[in-house]
């Protein structure tokens, strides 16, 4: 292992994952490490503003939302950093697993609620009164 300060929630990732594997390999599981732990505080929200059910719906929920986050941060976190030139990839892994995380299944009530503030705004642009 290096000697190397660690800056940032990747970086503790893969300082935990080389207290168990080899450096190299600690490089390339830390930050799945960040990703899943980042995605499951994300699910946790989720379930917690969910509607009470069962044990096993409540657990079926939690497991479908942070699987998803795990499988979506990559990307998401990828293109958002080709996009924003500012932004490194390794920087927006965990705050965009924790998003996806925390959305759960209210996905389409986002989307509502962002095309009604866009709507919004290209009526002010055309000298609409505001909302």
């Amino acid at each position: 292992m290096n000697s190397s300060p660690v800056t940032d929630a990747v970086g503790l990732g893969i300082f935990l994952a080389g207290l168990v594997y080899a450096p190299a390999v600690a490089a390339v599981v830390g930050p799945y490490v960040v990703i899943i732990l980042a995605a499951v505080i994300g699910a946790s929200f989720a379930v917690k503003r969910r509607e009470k059910t069962t044990r096993f719906a409540a657990a079926w929920y939690f497991f479908r939302v942070a699987g998803l986050a795990v499988l979506g941060t990559v990307s998401l976190a990828s293109w958002a950093s080709s996009y924003y030139s500012g932004w490194t990839e390794r920087a927006l892994i965990t705050p965009v697993a924790l998003l996806i995380g925390s959305i759960g299944d209210d996905y389409p009530a986002l989307a509502k609620w962002f095309m009604a503030k866009f709507l919004a705004s290209i009526d002010l642009f055309r000298g609409g009164s505001k909302p």
